[in-house]
């Protein structure tokens, strides 16, 4: 899709290496974020606009969809853990504002909206894998329970105004980037420590199994969500379809980096769910988008990134 593309939300790794993506296609891109997350990524949005964007307030929202084509929305105030200490403030910051944009980008005739959703959280223990969309339900955090609202909302206003909306159930992205801002993503978190020589710690006995996705395959589906025609509304899974448990991860972390620490095991926490694997059947026949870069690849990729310091 060449035209105008908002993200909010979009000083986030994930945000930036969609914008750089975009950009280098030719796409005029608009990001929306906090001053200072702009600021911490100025370098890297070199010739990119940017607007300061307090979310959960989208006090002049109108203005950044003059002349857009589409938006895709990533702005979020929470974590799953961060959650659950006040379910009201994450559903009030999160699910209001964003029906509140869907429904400003409808008006402003925004033809395609992108809603950066989460395929670890929607689902809860899904009684099979790989899970397929249609097993949504039953999430064990406040930022599942309002991940999947905002995608129900996201289906209702783009029925009602007439546009296209769809929701990218996205695995565990990891990958450049990811090294700047918050210490959050167990493969960028877990490098962090063992270059300054810190064992890492995780939560319960390293069993629970997630599908990790690096980056460019990320952006690669976003992209080809904005482009295709063929795409219609709806919840798409977009992850490896492998899964891993944070004990595989780091036995591919030590293979990498040649550490001899080892993981430190905190008590489980009561809303981690157990084990997901993302079914992308159904996106990969509309679109014929599938991931490309492997797990010890892409580790191997931010290793060096952190060892060289290129970020």
């Amino acid at each position: 899709m060449t035209g105008r593309i908002v993200i909010t939300g979009g000083a986030g790794f994930l945000g930036t290496a969609l914008a750089r993506r975009l950009r280098s296609d030719g796409d005029e891109v608009c990001v929306l974020d906090l001053p200072d997350r702009l600021t911490a990524v100025a370098d890297l949005l070199a010739g990119v606009e940017t607007r300061p964007f307090a979310f959960p307030d989208i006090t002049g929202i109108e203005q950044a969809f003059t002349g857009a084509t589409a938006l895709v929305h990533m702005a979020c105030t929470t974590t799953p853990a961060s959650s659950m200490t006040d379910m009201a403030r994450d559903a009030a910051e999160n699910i209001a504002p964003s029906v509140a944009i869907f429904q400003a980008a409808g008006q402003a005739g925004i033809s395609r909206v992108i809603f950066a959703s989460s395929g670890g959280t929607v689902y809860g223990d899904p009684k099979t894998l790989p899970v397929p969309e249609n097993a949504a339900g039953g999430a064990l955090s406040g930022y599942g329970v309002s991940k999947l609202a905002i995608e129900n909302y996201l289906r209702l206003v783009a029925g009602k105004a007439g546009f296209t909306g769809i929701s990218l159930r996205i695995g565990n992205p990891y990958g450049r980037f990811q090294l700047r801002g918050a210490t959050v993503g167990i493969i960028a978190n877990y490098l962090r420590h063992i270059h300054a020589g810190r064992a890492p710690e995780v939560w319960g006995d390293g069993s629970v199994v997630r599908d990790y996705i690096h980056i460019d395959d990320v952006t690669s589906a976003i992209c080809i969500a904005l482009a295709a025609p063929e795409l219609s509304s709806g919840s798409y899974n977009i992850g490896s379809g492998t899964g891993y448990s944070i004990n595989d991860i780091f036995a591919a972390i030590r293979r990498v980096t040649g550490t001899d620490l080892a993981l430190r095991y905190k008590p489980a926490r009561g809303f981690d769910v157990d084990a997901i694997v993302l079914d992308t059947t159904e996106f990969r026949r509309v679109t014929r988008w599938s991931p490309q870069v492997g797990l010890e690849t892409g580790i191997t990729e931010l290793w060096n990134i952190l060892r060289e310091r290129k970020e």
